[in-house]
């Protein structure tokens, strides 16, 4: 979809999800069309590819483009929250099962996993 708009923030950034990005995602799909301005939400190591991220974010994106963005994030957030719960719900029913989570962690390949909070 973004690069329908001409915008091309997967080719400068190694996480599409991640906080930088996120934040640019959505202040695109608020309206913000200025580059530079949605460059300047870039955080950490990110700020070294500010000029190559006004580059990678001068798009032309309508208001559908707009609208299925907005769609898409809001989508994205529901799945998170329902893993999120679903992970709650594992770690409750296997509460009681403790010490034979530990011996299978110990399996080399086998471990828990983080939650993941982006994709």
């Amino acid at each position: 979809m973004l690069e329908g708009a001409n915008i091309k923030l997967g080719s400068v950034v190694s996480d599409d999800m991640g906080v930088s990005a996120r934040d640019m995602l959505n202040a695109i799909a608020e309206g913000e069309e200025n580059p530079e301005k949605l460059a300047n939400f870039a955080r950490r190591t990110m700020k070294k590819k500010k000029d190559e991220l006004e580059l990678a974010l001068k798009g032309y994106i309508n208001s559908h483009q707009r609208l299925m963005l907005k769609t898409i994030l809001n989508h994205i957030d529901f799945l998170i929250e329902q893993i999120k719960m679903l992970d709650q719900e594992v770690e409750e029913r296997v509460s009681s099962y403790q010490e034979d989570v530990e011996q299978l962690d110990s399996i080399p390949g086998i471990a828990n996993r983080d939650t993941p909070t982006s994709f």
